[in-house]
């Protein structure tokens, strides 16, 4: 099968591009990091693929307070030329939303993939997946676990959050790309997690960290437990575990206090 994978040098694209390759596939990458911009798809390229992969967006809650336009004319704007040559091409497509969606009118960011959902069920059927916090190897520096590992977290919320591997991610993306028909779906998108959800506050203190609690902003969620009984019925369930993967991380050192005190000493 040839895969379209928009965003395929980001976390989850890098991931998934891996696994695929390795499955056998041929995977065509579309990335600003290659300076391909998705803005500039047409319908040669969507034509010469089996199946999308749409992962590219501008995420980042707080950032797209900052620049909206920026944020919509990305994700919206040029996600619907993709949609829509895709529908007139009758090539399917997956992708990406976000757990955001549940309160979108707290962001600009909840806002654009609100309706990127919308627009994106407007032309045709598309599969779309709403991710809770991804997390695992690659992820950005500015997320919850890349700041614990590296003794870089300054303070904790009393949110709660389902953190979800980017492996189970990757084998969420795969299931839908091995049907051979979306029409038999009775769901159009779903939410991506591990259905559990943690205090941060309280992840936090368990690894050592003696950092204040402060309010969470504005336009976060206070729980994004996901809803994974669709997914489910069509039996996935996330396998990764985060404590097993903090625990790595750390190389097995149960000391999580002590480990913390020599990152930030």
């Amino acid at each position: 099968m040839i895969i379209l994978i928009t965003g395929d040098k980001g976390f989850i694209g890098s991931h998934l591009k891996t696994k695929l390759v390795s499955d056998g596939h041929t995977v065509l990458g579309y990335d600003l990091l290659d300076n391909y911009n998705i803005k500039d798809l047409n319908e040669k390229h969507i034509k010469a693929v089996d199946k999308i992969v749409h992962l590219a967006a501008f995420a980042d809650v707080r950032e797209s307070i900052k620049n909206p336009n920026k944020w919509y004319k990305n994700n919206v704007d040029y996600s619907s030329n993709i949609f829509k040559i895709a529908a007139k091409c009758k090539t399917p497509i997956i992708y990406a939303s976000s757990s955001c969606v549940k309160e979108w009118w707290k962001s600009p960011y909840g806002t654009s993939k609100k309706v990127m959902e919308d627009m994106a069920n407007a032309f045709g059927k598309s599969i779309g997946l709403r991710f809770s916090n991804v997390y695992g190897d690659g992820a950005r520096d500015t997320m919850l676990i890349p700041k614990m590992l590296k003794g870089k977290l300054e303070y904790s919320t009393n949110h709660k959050r389902d953190f979800v591997h980017v492996d189970d991610v990757v084998e969420v993306i795969r299931m839908f790309l091995t049907m051979p028909n979306f029409n038999d779906l009775d769901k159009l998108i779903y939410n991506v997690g591990t259905g559990k959800s943690i205090s941060i506050a309280n992840l936090v203190k368990r690894y050592g960290f003696d950092v204040p609690i402060r309010e969470g902003h504005s336009s976060e969620m206070n729980d994004n437990t996901a809803d994974i009984a669709d997914l489910a019925k069509l039996g996935w369930t996330a396998k990764q575990d985060l404590d097993k993967y903090l625990k790595r991380k750390l190389n097995g050192n149960t000391n999580y206090k002590e480990h913390v005190q020599g990152l930030l000493s």
